[in-house]
């Protein structure tokens, strides 16, 4: 009697520890899946992302009117840059950079004289730069920028409006890429680029489709 007692003790006590060992290693499996949620989660809305632009894919694009009857378009084939944004803070940075001497409007004549001093001056100022802080969104989703261009040795406001901007996962575990379509408008004369005026047109429309990958975090 007091054998068998004693061995259903012992059964007994097993099957509770037993019992406590399953729970035990069940709690930790649910907290690292919370935990690991959570730190998903986090990642998703929390501190602002960086975006770098692609030269290879991205195009910089423009349209001026040329002698009253017809429009005149060009490009520039080389532009770099760097996207900052914090949805939900409602904030974030854009600096974007174009290169005067790659400008291409299908006729390498007219593309020279572009480049001389009688219009981007582009052996003295190489470079367009678009930086702006003023960023605008509805809830999330970014829908303009304001900010300052600097071009051909000259700086003022602009504004810009985005058009739309959807982003994807390029494969498995990599970074997210964007694809932005931006649209303005300046008056070259703003900018000390009066030759040719008005034959060719003051104001010019501005066309930007940027490609971005996301690199941080």
């Amino acid at each position: 009697m007091t054998c068998g007692s004693s061995s259903r003790s012992r059964r007994i006590g097993k099957t509770r520890a037993d019992s406590r060992a399953v729970r035990a290693v069940g709690l930790e499996r649910t907290l690292s899946v919370l935990a690991a949620w959570a730190a998903i989660a986090g990642n998703a809305i929390a501190g602002p992302e960086v975006f770098r632009i692609d030269p290879e894919a991205t195009r910089a694009e423009f349209a001026v009117d040329h002698f009253w009857v017809t429009t005149l378009h060009g490009r520039f084939g080389r532009a770099n840059g760097t996207v900052v944004l914090d949805q939900e803070a409602h904030a974030g940075s854009i600096d974007f950079i174009i290169e005067a001497e790659s400008v291409d409007t299908g006729w390498s004549v007219r593309d020279d004289f572009i480049r001389g001093e009688h219009m981007f001056d582009a052996s003295r100022f190489p470079q367009m730069r678009f930086r702006a802080t003023n960023l605008a969104f509805d809830r999330t989703e970014l829908v303009g920028a304001s900010g300052e261009l600097t071009m051909h040795n000259v700086t003022r406001p602009v504004a810009v409006r985005v058009e739309r901007m959807d982003c994807v996962p390029e494969g498995r575990g990599e970074a997210d890429r964007c694809g932005v379509s931006v649209v303005s408008s300046i008056r070259r004369s703003d900018f000390g680029m009066t030759f040719g005026l008005p034959f060719v047109g003051d104001d010019i429309d501005l066309s930007f489709h940027l490609s971005a990958r996301r690199v941080s975090p």
